[in-house]
């Protein structure tokens, strides 16, 4: 019990489950989205939304110790986090440039 003290004490994990949760809702309805639209902005904010949660599972995978992230670096700089915290921004960014060009008229 007092293991579990401690491990709840940091705040942390707690931040993880919740965000792994609402992650994992997120992932949900994006499928049925998914499944129902054709606009490429729609499916580029879905897949935005998929690597999101991608990047969630890496960081509570990494923070329990199952893998290591911090093995490729340039200086102090993590690549691989790097790349899987700036990919799903860089799909949201793709996705409104894309809806702003769409014709909505």
């Amino acid at each position: 019990m007092n293991d579990l003290v401690k491990f709840l004490s940091e705040g942390y994990p707690i931040l993880l489950f919740t965000k792994l949760f609402l992650g994992a809702a997120a992932v949900f309805f994006g499928i049925i989205v998914w499944s129902k639209t054709k606009k490429v902005s729609m499916i580029l904010f879905v897949l935005g939304v998929f690597l999101m949660y991608i990047s969630i599972l890496t960081d509570t995978l990494t923070y329990f110790g199952f893998i290591n992230t911090k093995f490729f670096t340039i200086g102090h700089i993590p690549i691989l986090s790097l790349i899987f915290e700036s990919t799903p921004i860089a799909f949201f960014i793709a996705s409104f440039c894309t809806f702003l060009k769409e014709r909505h008229f």
